[in-house]
């Protein structure tokens, strides 16, 4: 039977192709879900970010969502790109087991960064997470280029680039602070070693320079947070293998830092609600409002957190100064530092935005856009100095725009002015708090001591990670809170019981896997 001629001709060919080609622009992408990039034709694809929720926006700002820095983004990249940014908010003290649920629902953002080591290596092994080499080499010249091969390298697993490493500016990592005024108030020196803190914290408690009608804290704290510098110079002489294997609460020493703990605790030197404290607001009420002495937060926090410009609003005459009085069995202030890494940047394997999230990585590597996202705008936030560095103006509208402004450049953590020289002044811009800022940097990094990391997964750490930190919480709160002739047996039996549930098959395999470092070198 002969075949029927096709009534079809070259000519309708090339109108279906067309007429498809029009569908797939009105549906806003390609196939493969790219960014319409046809001069804004079509309708805009979303681009989903995670942003911290710190829980400290000020009066009359506006939500973290709609901040200036979200519009500038969006009108400097999003709108050129037709791709329209949402921005997705997770409380800071809650990031990784919310993420962990957004992770296992596939709800997650495009764009997620987390600076637990355990939960990125947790979606690694999931295979969670997309391999980010090959759009990189495409989409992310700038981002290769500002990072850096070393840095990237703490990005890849398995030969495979997984995570984009952000750049740390400042590696110190926390500094203690206390009140001046109260010190000069009482006619005594800052403490320089903790058996003088000891006796300034008791003076607070006694005495109350600051007026706070018995309110006062002599040492504020707050929930499973800045406790590193005290605990860790209770710590003991150890090894290397030690040091890398043990979980903290086995090292040495601990012991001893909690119970020192539970002794300010009973004596009501620290923070009476701070196990109750678990996003921190009560600890920075109680810190602007002037009732806390003494206390140890991230270092540079009090100023780009304007911890210090709130307090000494509230209270007129308030001073803070660094000091280094936490000392260990050699005499030496020791205390954790950070890697060059800060947090790690990722994309779930989930997403169907890859391209645009490499591209806005990309966008935001330039020195430009960094310098606006981390000072804002010439006039109204900030003023450049004689010497070309920015400072933050002391307005309320720049306070209400600036709050958390470090938040949204997230290739970096700290500010960079491209220079080493130029990049130390800015961070310690602010005239007013400059000198406090270069002390306070200056402490931090004295006796440092990086935090143990290892060139494969812990495969136990990512079993156990959240159940052994949920029980280390456990621990602190319970310990510190006893009574002092119960705290040995509830250490002991608590300690015991975090082994058991995951703790020894973690200390195990660090110690394995530093030994296979070591046999490497």
């Amino acid at each position: 039977m002969a075949k029927k001629k096709s009534t079809f001709k070259k000519g309708s060919l090339t109108v279906i192709a067309a007429l498809l080609a029009g569908m797939l622009a009105a549906c806003g992408g390609d196939p493969e879900g790219g960014a319409a990039q046809d001069g804004g034709k079509g309708s805009p694809v979303t681009l989903k970010i995670e942003l911290f929720d710190r829980g400290n926006t000020p009066p009359g700002a506006p939500p973290l969502t709609e901040s200036f820095f979200v519009k500038y983004m969006q009108e400097k990249f999003g709108d050129p790109n037709n791709i329209k940014l949402e921005f997705v908010t997770v409380p800071r003290t809650e990031e990784v087991p919310k993420l962990n649920v957004l992770m296992a629902a596939n709800e997650a953002p495009d764009l997620i960064f987390t600076y637990s080591e355990p939960a990125v290596q947790n979606w690694v092994k999931q295979g969670g997470l997309t391999e980010l080499g090959d759009l990189l080499n495409e989409h992310g010249p700038n981002v290769k280029k500002y990072l850096g091969d070393e840095l990237l390298n703490y990005g890849r697993f398995s030969g495979k680039q997984y995570t984009i490493p952000a750049k740390r500016i400042i590696l110190a990592s926390q500094t203690p602070i206390i009140r001046k005024d109260w010190l000069d108030k009482l006619g005594l020196q800052p403490p320089a070693t903790t058996d003088e803190l000891y006796a300034v914290l008791k003076a607070f408690k006694e005495k109350d320079p600051g007026g706070t009608g018995g309110k006062v804290i002599p040492y504020g704290i707050k929930y499973n947070n800045n406790l590193d510098p005290l605990v860790r110079t209770f710590w003991t002489k150890m090894t290397e293998e030690e040091y890398y294997s043990l979980p903290d609460l086995m090292k040495p020493g601990n012991k001893e830092a909690y119970r020192f703990l539970n002794k300010l605790y009973n004596e009501g030197l620290i923070s009476p609600d701070f196990a109750l404290d678990k996003d921190g607001k009560k600890f920075q009420a109680d810190l602007v409002n002037g009732k806390v002495g003494f206390t140890v937060t991230n270092t540079n926090e009090p100023v780009y957190m304007a911890y210090y410009s709130t307090l000494q609003k509230n209270v007129p005459g308030a001073t803070l100064l660094p000091v280094d009085p936490f000392t260990n069995y050699e005499g030496k202030h020791v205390k954790a530092t950070y890697h060059k890494l800060s947090a790690h940047i990722m994309i779930p394997k989930s997403s169907k935005r890859a391209v645009e999230a490499v591209k806005f990585l990309n966008w935001m590597a330039d020195y430009k856009v960094i310098f606006d996202l981390q000072n804002g705008t010439e006039g109204v936030t900030y003023k450049l100095g004689e010497d070309g560095i920015p400072v933050i103006l002391d307005t309320e509208e720049a306070k209400r725009v600036m709050y958390n402004y470090l938040d949204y450049s997230m290739l970096i953590n700290g500010k960079d002015m491209g220079d080493p020289d130029k990049t130390l002044k800015a961070n310690a811009a602010d005239p007013r708090y400059k000198d406090f800022t270069m002390d306070s940097i200056r402490i931090g990094e004295t006796d440092g001591q990086l935090p143990p990391r290892f060139d494969r997964p812990i495969e136990a750490q990512i079993k156990y990670n959240q159940t052994l930190a949920d029980k280390g919480v456990e621990i602190l709160v319970k310990t510190v809170t006893a009574k002092p002739a119960d705290f040995d047996k509830l250490y002991d039996d608590m300690v015991a019981e975090y082994m058991k549930i995951g703790g020894r098959e973690v200390m195990e395999e660090q110690k394995k896997a530093y030994q296979e470092m070591k046999a490497k070198k």
